[in-house]
């Protein structure tokens, strides 16, 4: 849990302080690095960690990642310039980034089946928690203490997660497999790919266009190294990530469905305070009012999906009625927002709900449906596509609004126009839960679960 902690404060402390740090550094123009560094850094480093947890143990794997991430918090709390901190944003997203998939695979080494869902409920309420409290900390610190105070902050949470994690979790985790080569070639050319990709998708979040000379570059140069690491095919040394992962029906709908889920998560959680304050006319107060809804449904929904999991086994059903809660809000959103004022809760409790439900439920279905040795890889694998998700999810959706508003300032755009906007976002990240919702009828269950079922 401490490990969890670390890793969810390090993405939603932060943002309160952008603009106060880069008037400090005297460089704006750095601000929206500063997070996606740390995000793309976290994505493409996942897989890699998930692998070597497979042969190496988790606990070696979880303390090194822990370290990395206090090392790049040291140095951006001693940044000079807005490069120097983007630059140490990416070295704490190369460790902290990969924590919450490892401490997902160990908790699956000594914890059996749906047993897992309690955990993964656990899981998401120390994220939903920290989401909600760690803004709070951030502007506290930043208003009586500084900014660098928000990195400092990490430094001891990080060494109380390392003594847990070396005295705990020693017993319990696999020992170290056998030396066996691996393709580090073609892991350049994964994560070379993945991280070109992921950059054109923020940098298209944050306002480029889908068909600028830089998009198309940067898409371009994806697709060709990751149709070579597809098509290579090492002789002696074991893919990162082996496709035949992707042949296993249960976890390409788990990973398919997570992406879904986490493009309606992330993109609304940047979308709908946008449309609260510029349809909505709220004020700030009245946003982080509204928002408290969502945070609190969604560790509800986890911890009740986890508990009704345990009884009935029924996964997929599960999984499928929480997507359709999202849908209906979302297209409740849609609808209704402009009109809504401080009903709005109305509409943020069962998205929260049907989000919370969802989510522990596709990491436990891809453990189950592979051998143990496959853990690590495939809970990487699955946290890898809910960021891919998320990031999916607030390029598309808030590219609809930035479009809408026309080159100006968002605050100044015409309402009529971002009200048309607002619409067509939210009703797609309502079509993203109801996709969700298909597949998960239709995904195929481990034999593991259906066993039991059967009897």
């Amino acid at each position: 849990m401490p490990a969890n902690f670390l890793s969810a404060i390090d993405q939603s402390m932060l943002p309160v302080a952008l603009l106060t740090i880069g008037s400090d550094l005297g460089d704006l123009t750095w601000i929206a690095w500063v997070m996606s560094g740390y995000l793309v850094a976290g994505t493409v480093a996942t897989p890699i960690y998930g692998k070597l947890s497979d042969l190496h143990g988790r606990r070696r794997m979880l303390l090194w990642a822990i370290g990395l991430a206090a090392l790049g918090s040291l140095i951006c709390s001693i940044a000079v310039s807005m490069p120097m901190l983007v630059a140490a944003r990416v070295l704490q997203g190369l460790g902290s980034g990969a924590v919450f998939a490892l401490a997902q695979a160990a908790v699956a080494d000594v914890v059996s089946g749906p047993e897992r869902a309690r955990f993964q409920a656990y899981f998401s309420g120390v994220f939903a928690t920290s989401a909600l409290v760690a803004p709070v900390m951030g502007g506290l610190l930043t208003q009586y203490l500084s900014w660098r105070a928000i990195f400092w902050v990490n430094l001891p949470i990080a060494a109380f997660a390392w003594w847990c994690i070396w005295k705990t979790l020693a017993p319990h985790t696999p020992s170290a497999g056998p030396r066996v080569p691996i393709d580090w070639m073609g892991a350049a050319w994964l994560t070379a790919g993945l991280g070109l990709g992921l950059i054109a998708l923020t940098r298209v979040g944050q306002g480029a266009g889908w068909l600028g000379s830089s998009t198309l570059i940067l898409a371009g140069a994806s697709a060709l190294l990751l149709a070579g690491w597809v098509r290579r095919k090492p002789a002696k040394a074991q893919p990162i990530v082996p496709l035949s992962l992707f042949r296993n029906g249960t976890v390409a709908g788990c990973c398919a469905i997570t992406a879904c889920t986490f493009f309606v998560l992330t993109g609304c959680s940047v979308l709908l305070p946008l449309a609260m304050q510029t349809v909505g006319e709220a004020r700030t107060d009245q946003v982080a009012f509204r928002l408290i809804a969502l945070t609190l449904a969604v560790p509800v929904g986890a911890f009740t999906g986890g508990q009704i999991m345990l009884r009935t086994r029924r996964l997929r059903e599960l999984s499928a009625v929480g997507s359709l809660l999202s849908c209906g809000a979302l297209a409740g959103l849609a609808i209704f927002m402009p009109k809504a004022g401080p009903w709005l809760a109305a509409l943020m409790i069962p998205l929260g709900l049907g989000i919370g439900i969802t989510l522990p439920i596709m990491t436990v279905l891809a453990q189950m449906a592979v051998e143990p040795r496959q853990t690590g890889i495939t809970t990487a694998t699955v946290s890898f596509f809910r960021s891919l998700g998320s990031v999916i999810g607030i390029a598309v959706l808030t590219s609809l609004v930035l479009s809408a508003a026309a080159g100006t300032v968002i605050t100044q755009a015409d309402p009529a126009i971002l009200l048309t906007a607002f619409t067509w976002a939210f009703g797609l990240a309502s079509l993203s839960a109801l996709l969700a919702a298909l597949m998960a009828l239709r995904l195929p269950l481990p034999a593991s679960l259906l066993e039991p079922l059967r009897r």
